[in-house]
């Protein structure tokens, strides 16, 4: 989750909890409307401090980091199934053909 999506994720669901909170409270209206902005402008700096701490403390470059030899490892492998696989293709499209031929002349001959 990006840190963005993070912090609106965690201030709608302040301002929701505010929303329930002062509800619960049986606040005035002024007073209801305060209520829900403390407790979202809460929430909000909660999720700018978790994220500014996930940002700083985790590094980037580890987490997103591939495992390229493995992947280039793997690559290779299917690419040479693929290549055996075509060739054993190719082979039974020429042994089909040859056994087409073969039916054809017998048939032709059969048939003169």
């Amino acid at each position: 989750m990006r840190a963005d999506n993070f912090i609106f994720f965690l201030t709608a669901s302040g301002f929701f909890i505010g929303l329930i909170f002062a509800l619960l409270a049986d606040f005035e209206p002024l007073a209801f409307v305060y209520a829900c902005v403390a407790v979202t402008f809460v929430f909000y700096m909660i999720a700018l401090a978790a994220s500014a701490f996930f940002v700083r403390f985790t590094d980037i470059r580890a987490a997103y980091k591939l495992g390229s030899e493995y992947y280039e490892t793997q690559l290779d492998k299917a690419r040479s199934q693929i290549e055996k696989r075509e060739i054993y293709i190719r082979d039974s499209i020429g042994f089909i053909r040859a056994l087409e031929r073969e039916n054809g002349s017998v048939k032709s001959e059969e048939i003169s």
